[in-house]
């Protein structure tokens, strides 16, 4: 039979590993979403250059 320490260590136990696995999924999800914000950023910057070119050709046409 458990007694109340191992009981409460193992409770403690599990609440700890759940939540080093929730913060694991939400590092992965940060990461992710890190990547996808560069890479609209990129995007997006590559827009407003492409803008600006066109702006520049028709005041230098």
């Amino acid at each position: 039979m458990n007694t109340l320490e191992q009981f409460v260590a193992n409770e403690l136990g599990t609440v700890i590993a759940n939540q080093s696995i929730k913060i694991a999924k939400l590092e992965k999800e940060n990461q992710s979403l890190r990547l996808r914000n560069a890479q609209l950023q990129d995007i997006h910057r590559k827009k407003v250059e492409s803008s600006e070119s066109k702006t520049d050709n028709i005041k230098n046409g």
